[in-house]
């Protein structure tokens, strides 16, 4: 899926009420990872539309139990949520979280199959720090520069917090995966740490999956849970450091490392770079390297880092000064205070490079479809999400607010200044956001005051599966049955030898077993597709089922050969009573 492509879905949890079940609408494909997929949505309720909101549906792995999935996603949501009651600052906010089926089209049934978990944050406008990094948001003249003493020192704060929570009784949390694509820069200038799906209590009964991002992890994740502590962390905070000084991440492949003794062997972690510009500065190398330590005894603790920032941005300030460190984008000038409050608005100038155009193009596509959708039909749909815009489809945004919570009205406000193009503005000449939304028109009430039911076909729809689902499932579990074939094939073998004659008539019968395995298989998986696809509406992942009954059938019939071997019995019983 293109990412900032236009969507229509809708989402949400199983529920009586059949406006909660599709409660979110997903207007905006904004990336994927190893685990999710992210988009841009809004809160739909009685025909009223929220602010955009983040919504982040989680893929099921196939290869493991959904029970294990499940519950590595719910311990995550459990941190965050801990997180956000315990008012840590400078995180992503979790504003909802369930089960439900995949994303599908409005008025589509979603296609069968196990729900999947979801989580709904705060739409946080801005982009992540390896793009703004990587992209050179911030080097273009006249631009507003992300701090990064303020950036990092927010980040510190919000370690502190995760390790050493200042409630009574409260549980440490490790996030588990501190890196530059998991801290969002918005375009206030404030930085969130997002991400904490791998987010676990410190506590070794919690931890039974750890992250590890090549580039910035630390080894200690290959020694298993009881080596991983705070110290994980704090290498992530040290490898987000490293990528806001160089541009670059701290660690590489060991078996591309030229620096290294000819013949040792290469470790399982990725080893630390040897950057040409950080060699030419030893002070500020060794300076960076020490939360990057292979040991995690070497690194600074979590209320070390502020100290350890301290000298981080003096060493800085004093490369760029002789010019010996790219510009990145980033402002080392020390600043009176950290960003760690939530942000609510833009009180002032905009971060360069948060305003994408990946953000730009989405309003203007929204716009398009909006028109497309009036020009189709003048009764607008009961689900559809329709926003009223002042600006033509043609132009694009002049503006672009980070937290807006409606597309802008064509009528200004009574008694609010308007910009010459009639947008209303305030006292600083900001242009102003307010919406209207569409009221849905609510269906007649049933004279009995009951609430519509659904019928009972649509509780259980038949399962679909799609093209080519079949031939793969059948190949899960071919184990089964080619082990009970070689053992029907070896006792066949040993009875033909056994046998007198023409081998022609053992030949058909071991024939007659084969197309009765063959039957077997087939009825296992008939009564499979009747009971479980076409009457519980359920899909069926595997073969495995049909393939365990038929190799089950194939070895007995093997052992009845084998009961026929006059020798094998006689060796059979000896031993019998050799035991006994």
């Amino acid at each position: 899926m293109t990412q900032g492509a236009l969507l229509d879905l809708v989402c949400g949890p199983a529920s009586p009420l059949p406006e909660t079940f599709q409660r979110y609408r997903l207007v905006a494909h904004l990336g994927s990872g190893g685990q999710a997929d992210v988009y841009r949505a809004v809160r739909i309720c009685g025909g009223v539309t929220s602010a955009p909101m983040t919504v982040k549906v989680f893929r099921v792995d196939p290869q493991r139990p959904i029970a294990d999935e499940l519950r590595s996603w719910d311990k995550g949501d459990a941190a965050l949520m801990d997180l956000n009651n315990r008012g840590v600052p400078g995180i992503c906010r979790r504003a909802d979280g369930f089960y439900g089926p995949p994303p599908h089209r409005p008025g589509e049934r979603p296609a069968p199959g196990d729900a999947v978990p979801y989580q709904v944050y705060d739409y946080l406008h801005g982009v992540n720090l390896r793009e703004y990094v990587a992209q050179r948001s911030g080097a273009a003249a006249g631009g507003r520069r992300l701090n990064a003493v303020s950036a990092l020192k927010t980040l510190a704060v919000v370690l502190r917090h995760l390790h050493d929570p200042h409630e009574s009784g409260a549980t440490p949390v490790l996030h588990m995966d501190v890196k530059p694509s998991n801290v969002m820069v918005l375009a206030t200038g404030e930085i969130r740490l997002i991400d904490f799906t791998g987010a676990r209590y410190f506590r070794e009964e919690e931890i039974t999956q750890i992250a590890y991002t090549p580039e910035s992890g630390g080894p200690e994740a290959f020694g298993g849970v009881k080596h991983v502590g705070p110290a994980y962390d704090v290498h992530g905070y040290g490898a987000v450091a490293y990528f806001m000084v160089t541009g670059a991440y701290p660690r590489v492949d060991g078996r591309s490392d030229q620096h290294g003794p000819p013949d040792a062997s290469p470790p399982q972690w990725n080893v630390l770079r040897r950057h040409p510009l950080l060699e030419g500065i030893p002070a500020l190398r060794d300076h960076l390297h020490a939360p990057l330590a292979d040991r995690p005894a070497d690194r600074p603790q979590t209320r070390e880092l502020q100290s350890w920032l301290n000298g981080l941005a003096e060493l800085v300030r004093r490369a760029v000064a002789s010019g010996s460190l790219p510009d990145v984008g980033c402002d080392w000038h020390e600043t009176e205070t950290a960003d760690t409050g939530r942000a609510v608005g833009r009180a002032r100038p905009s971060i360069s490079g948060t305003e994408t155009d990946a953000y730009q193009r989405i309003e203007r596509l929204e716009r398009e479809l909006v028109a497309l959708r009036s020009a189709a039909s003048p009764v607008n749909s009961a689900t559809a999400f329709q926003p009223v815009l002042s600006r033509p489809v043609s132009a694009p945004p002049a503006f672009v607010p980070p937290m807006s919570a409606q597309p802008m009205s064509t009528q200004p406000m009574s008694g609010v200044p308007v910009s010459p193009g009639g947008v209303a503005v305030n006292a600083e000449g900001v242009p102003q956001m307010r919406g209207r939304a569409k009221v849905i028109q609510r269906p007649a009430p049933d004279p009995t005051g009951m609430l519509p039911v659904e019928p009972e076909e649509d509780r259980h729809p038949r399962y679909t599966p799609p093209p080519g689902e079949r031939a793969r499932q059948l190949k899960i579990g071919w184990e089964f049955t080619g082990t009970g074939a070689a053992i029907a094939f070896i006792c066949w073998g040993l009875w033909a030898l056994s046998s007198a004659g023409s081998l022609t008539g053992p030949f058909i019968a071991f024939l007659v077993v084969l197309v009765v395995a063959v039957g077997v298989f087939a009825l296992v998986r008939l009564l499979g597709r009747l009971v479980i696809e076409q009457r519980l509406g359920r899909p069926r992942r595997t073969a495995k089922g049909a393939h365990a009954l038929t190799g089950l059938f194939l070895a007995a019939a093997g052992i009845a050969y084998l009961r026929e071997v006059g020798w094998f019995i006689s060796f059979y019983n000896w031993v019998k009573d050799l035991i006994w």
